[in-house]
């Protein structure tokens, strides 16, 4: 079993996405070895067409999906404060970055036709350029009150509990110290805190191999591929796209230059998207695949939604009460 870290992801933009901050390398049980579910699974999950709709909306990573992430994060980093302000130590909030605009088109989703744009920021440069003031901090403290400072914000070694995910891939989660407290604040449980993230994770990657395979999908990527490509901006993928242009921004590229790079591949985006189809294909395929998934996976999946739901509430009101605003 792999403990589940409690630090965010290195690469550059991660910062900008909160929950994934929890991204996590686990180790497959010998029984599953990480193949997922098989095809014995998918008689059970026939009847579950009236289940997908909540399941897809986890999956989707679009701009409300984008807006909600930078809510909760922030929600989050105000909980762990209070908690190891309470305990009579020092912990500095790291910014989300600027609130992603409600019309962002994203991997998955075309957004505003009127201001195209994937809500990439120049904050990005600053952002990830070093280790935040909070890292800076704990850097600074002696090495025994290190100790003390983890051990508060991160509770006891062996304080953990299991987790497996929908793929068999498994872990385990720091249950104690200021971090878990935060997330049981927010979502009911720690564990539902981190299944937020996880799970959809977990089954985001089923699915991405089940698409590298679909013919309709690869037929429509292909299709978009080659429209970009007569546009002059040749990318892989939407994502890939979306990933040049965060690039620029770490690399330091000025607001304006950012903003026409970014808007010329929105349009262009938005264009071959349309000629292509693809990401009208790409939600079709992913209702097929979670039709096909076990009863259990999409039961977890609601049970994620459900619980995401009750989180943004409580983050609205702790970020009006902290002077920051709330999403509607």
């Amino acid at each position: 079993m792999t403990e589940l870290p409690h630090r965010r992801a290195g690469h550059a933009p991660a910062r900008l996405l909160p929950l994934l901050l929890l991204l996590v390398t686990l180790v497959c049980t010998a029984a599953t070895a990480c193949t997922g579910p098989g095809t014995a699974a998918s008689a059970e999950a026939a009847p579950a067409a009236r289940e997908s709709g909540h399941a897809a909306a986890v999956l989707t990573n679009d701009a409300t999906a984008l807006r909600q992430r930078w809510q909760l994060f922030g929600a989050s980093q105000i909980l762990t404060q209070r908690c190891m302000r309470d305990r009579g130590l020092r912990f500095l909030v790291t910014s989300a970055g600027p609130r992603p605009p409600a019309g962002a088109t994203t991997a998955e989703s075309i957004g505003s036709r009127s201001a195209p744009g994937y809500g990439v920021s120049t904050a990005l440069g600053g952002m990830n350029n070093g280790p935040t003031a909070q890292d800076r901090y704990v850097r600074s403290l002696s090495a025994t009150a290190r100790t003390r400072y983890s051990a508060a914000l991160d509770g006891p070694a062996g304080r953990s509990a299991p987790l497996t995910l929908p793929s068999g891939a498994s872990g385990t989660y720091a249950t104690g110290g200021c971090t878990a407290r935060a997330r049981a604040e927010l979502y009911g449980t720690v564990r539902a805190a981190l299944e937020d993230t996880l799970v959809p994770q977990d089954v985001d990657q089923l699915l991405q191999r089940y698409l590298a395979t679909d013919p309709a999908y690869q037929k429509a990527l292909g299709r978009w591929q080659r429209c970009l490509a007569d546009a002059g901006r040749p990318a892989k993928t939407p994502a890939a796209l979306i990933e040049s242009l965060r690039a620029e921004a770490v690399r330091g590229a000025s607001a304006s230059k950012l903003a026409r790079e970014q808007r010329a591949a929105a349009t262009a985006d938005q264009h071959c998207d349309g000629v292509s189809g693809l990401r009208r294909t790409g939600a079709d395929r992913r209702a097929v695949f979670l039709r096909q998934q076990p009863a259990r996976t999409r039961a977890r999946l609601e049970e994620v939604w459900q619980h995401r739901r009750q989180a943004l509430t409580r983050a609205a009101v702790l970020l009006g009460q902290d002077g920051r605003g709330s999403l509607g």
